[in-house]
């Protein structure tokens, strides 16, 4: 327990949808982390998981069965009537997360944890931004790698200048550029900054049809810097790394977050006059504190409850949200013009995909 929960009063959450990341993903023996919002709400002793709402029996009788005390409901409308929640979570499929998120607005709860990505389409995930802005509501978005130790150090030690001025940064994600690509586009923002254009380009089996594509694709930073996305063809192919290269050195992540590598740039040892990237120990024993410590979800829940108290902004925000599903649908976008340049802001078609 961290010192804050001591002090911080205790806050009634509610979770609507009771799948695999609201609940379910706990049961896998293979998954040795907290892995859904109803675990990580249970985890923290400043948290009360008071209702979950499914119009699934089951998965209500699941929720049960680790959620002593709490409720459930067939209608989540009902469970913001009746349960006077301080926090939110949407687990649902994406095209329900609108919705939803008004409704909590309209409820009055304090803050909302939304499932990725934040809304089908940028225009619904700007007006989830706004009306959560308007009302004081927090809006944070489940990009869950913003709360991982090893990102969150990797971000360090580039604001420490350990590769110096960052000036490309490749990225590979195993497909389906709404489900998976929109936590690799959160990360590459994350160390990158903002995004000045997207060039898409899809596989020859690819339709533009299709609800979701393996995209890949070109970046340019505002910052000067580029990138490159890199999509897998078969999503059961797990890959989530990060390249980032500088003009003193480079750092790749892998293993989706199981390995940092670090180099530098020395003095070549076989030509003069150059340079040549040798290893420099970037490991460190990110998870210290147990099972609490390394899940990012009970981070991620941690976060978001303590930005009620200190009104921060929380490590990804709506608008990280709604910058993630605008590169999505740019890249979309781009494919469906022949992979020409889209800029940004980025201001979609009618025809634009969405999820």
């Amino acid at each position: 327990m961290s010192p804050s929960e001591l002090t911080q009063p205790r806050y009634r959450a509610g979770i609507i949808g009771l799948g695999q990341i609201g609940n379910l993903f706990d049961g896998d023996p293979k998954r040795k982390e907290i892995w859904t919002h109803a675990g990580a709400y249970l985890a923290l002793s400043n948290v009360i998981l008071a209702a979950g709402a499914d119009s699934d029996e089951h998965r209500r009788r699941q929720f049960l069965l680790r959620s002593v005390g709490a409720k459930t409901y067939d209608d989540y409308r009902s469970m913001l009537q009746f349960e006077n929640l301080d926090v939110l979570s949407v687990c649902t499929p994406t095209a329900m997360h609108h919705d939803m998120v008004l409704a909590g607005v309209r409820a009055g709860v304090r803050a909302i944890l939304c499932e990725k990505p934040l809304a089908a389409t940028p225009g619904e995930a700007a007006e989830m931004v706004e009306a959560c802005q308007a009302a004081g509501i927090i809006l944070a978005v489940n990009h869950t790698r913003r709360w991982e130790p090893i990102y969150v150090h990797a971000k360090l030690l580039l604001a420490e200048g350990v590769i110096g001025r960052i000036e490309a940064i490749v990225g590979y994600y195993p497909g389906k550029v709404f489900t998976m690509g929109t936590h690799l586009f959160d990360l590459m923002r994350f160390f990158g900054g903002d995004i000045q254009w997207v060039c898409g380009q899809s596989p020859d089996h690819w339709a533009a049809s299709d609800e979701e594509g393996n995209l890949s694709g070109q970046v340019r930073f505002c910052s000067g810097a580029t990138g490159s996305i890199i999509a897998g063809w078969d999503r059961t192919n797990h890959i989530f790394e990060l390249d980032i290269f500088g003009s003193a050195g480079r750092l790749r992540l892998s293993g989706d977050g199981a390995v940092a590598e670090l180099h530098r740039f020395d003095e070549s040892p076989r030509y003069s006059g150059y340079r040549e990237l040798v290893p420099i120990d970037a490991n460190r024993p990110f998870y210290s504190d147990g099972q609490l410590q390394t899940s990012r979800l009970v981070a991620a829940v941690r976060d978001l409850v303590e930005c009620i108290s200190t009104r921060k902004t929380p490590s990804c925000s709506g608008r990280d949200g709604l910058a993630a599903v605008e590169v999505a649908c740019a890249l979309c976008e781009s494919v469906k013009r022949g992979s020409m340049r889209v800029d940004f802001p980025f201001v979609p078609s009618v025809s634009t995909c969405q999820v």
